[in-house]
């Protein structure tokens, strides 16, 4: 298992490195990493991952209150219904 551990740790090295970071850019703008992205968000953990992801974005934006209010509670519903 040692071996898997420095495997993982090059791995980590190379995606926090600015060549690697561009390397998953690269791929993620590629049809391949689009038909990846939406194959991921087809899946419950993707679709749990989109709305994380979706709601961190909404309250970024400068929106009045009762936008953002409407929108997570919609989301919130969607989740249990």
């Amino acid at each position: 298992m040692a071996g898997l551990s420095g495997i993982q740790g090059m791995i980590a090295g190379y995606v926090a490195s600015p060549q690697g970071q561009e390397a998953i850019r690269n791929y993620l703008s590629s049809p391949e990493g689009k038909k990846m992205i939406e194959s991921y968000l087809a899946t419950p953990e993707g679709q749990d991952m989109g709305r994380l992801i979706f709601s961190r974005v909404l309250e970024g934006l400068d929106l009045p209150a009762g936008v953002k209010t409407q929108v997570l509670a919609a989301i919130a519903e969607k989740k249990r219904g």
